[in-house]
Protein backbone atom coordinates (compact mmCIF):
# COMPACT_ATOMS: atom_id res chain seq x y z
CA UNK A 1 0.00 0.00 0.00
CA UNK A 2 1.32 3.63 -0.73
CA UNK A 3 0.68 6.54 1.27
CA UNK A 4 1.00 9.86 -0.49
CA UNK A 5 1.88 12.74 2.03
CA UNK A 6 1.94 16.14 1.68
CA UNK A 7 5.73 18.02 2.88
CA UNK A 8 5.82 21.58 3.40
CA UNK A 9 9.39 22.54 1.66
CA UNK A 10 11.00 25.11 3.12
CA UNK A 11 12.00 27.62 0.05
CA UNK A 12 13.47 30.18 1.62
CA UNK A 13 15.05 32.75 0.12
CA UNK A 14 11.85 33.55 -2.07
CA UNK A 15 11.03 36.19 -4.25
CA UNK A 16 7.88 37.84 -5.38
CA UNK A 17 5.95 41.04 -7.18
CA UNK A 18 3.48 41.98 -5.21
CA UNK A 19 1.61 45.72 -5.96
CA UNK A 20 0.86 48.23 -3.25
CA UNK A 21 -2.56 48.22 -2.19
CA UNK A 22 -5.12 50.94 -0.41
CA UNK A 23 -6.54 50.12 2.62
CA UNK A 24 -8.58 53.28 3.64
CA UNK A 25 -6.32 55.83 3.83
CA UNK A 26 -2.98 54.01 3.97
CA UNK A 27 -1.26 52.32 1.60
CA UNK A 28 0.02 48.16 2.11
CA UNK A 29 2.13 45.83 0.75
CA UNK A 30 0.71 42.04 1.69
CA UNK A 31 3.55 39.83 3.47
CA UNK A 32 3.90 36.85 1.19
CA UNK A 33 1.41 33.43 2.86
CA UNK A 34 4.29 31.38 2.89
CA UNK A 35 6.66 33.49 4.81
CA UNK A 36 3.08 34.47 7.11
CA UNK A 37 2.70 30.87 7.89
CA UNK A 38 6.14 29.34 8.36
CA UNK A 39 6.81 32.56 11.19
CA UNK A 40 3.05 32.09 12.22
CA UNK A 41 2.65 36.03 11.09
CA UNK A 42 -0.83 36.90 12.67
CA UNK A 43 -2.78 40.33 12.40
CA UNK A 44 -1.13 42.40 15.42
CA UNK A 45 1.88 40.87 15.37
CA UNK A 46 4.53 43.50 15.85
CA UNK A 47 7.68 43.66 13.50
CA UNK A 48 10.16 46.54 12.94
CA UNK A 49 10.26 48.58 9.48
CA UNK A 50 14.44 49.74 8.59
CA UNK A 51 14.08 51.58 5.50
CA UNK A 52 17.12 53.87 3.63
CA UNK A 53 16.82 52.45 -0.47
CA UNK A 54 15.78 49.37 0.71
CA UNK A 55 13.13 48.43 3.05
CA UNK A 56 13.50 45.64 5.31
CA UNK A 57 10.68 44.54 7.44
CA UNK A 58 11.59 42.11 10.32
CA UNK A 59 9.07 40.65 13.02
CA UNK A 60 10.12 41.29 17.00
CA UNK A 61 10.75 37.41 17.42
CA UNK A 62 13.20 37.59 14.60
CA UNK A 63 15.39 40.70 15.94
CA UNK A 64 18.47 38.28 16.91
CA UNK A 65 19.06 38.29 13.18
CA UNK A 66 19.25 41.90 12.47
CA UNK A 67 22.96 41.62 14.58
CA UNK A 68 23.86 38.25 12.72
CA UNK A 69 22.92 39.80 9.72
CA UNK A 70 23.96 43.67 10.69
CA UNK A 71 26.79 43.92 7.77
CA UNK A 72 24.25 42.57 4.96
CA UNK A 73 21.75 44.85 6.15
CA UNK A 74 23.78 47.92 6.29
CA UNK A 75 25.22 46.58 2.63
CA UNK A 76 21.65 46.80 1.40
CA UNK A 77 20.49 49.66 2.97
CA UNK A 78 23.12 52.19 2.52
CA UNK A 79 23.82 51.13 -1.19
CA UNK A 80 22.63 54.27 -2.41
CA UNK A 81 23.65 56.55 0.17
CA UNK A 82 27.44 54.80 -0.35
CA UNK A 83 26.83 55.20 -4.03
CA UNK A 84 25.83 59.13 -4.01
CA UNK A 85 28.90 59.81 -2.27
CA UNK A 86 31.24 57.95 -4.38
CA UNK A 87 29.81 59.73 -7.57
Amino acid sequence: MFMLINIWVNIMPARSAHKIIRHGTSIVVVIPKPYRDYYKLEPGTEVTVLYDSLLLIVPKNLESILEEKADLIEQLLGQKRSEKHNG
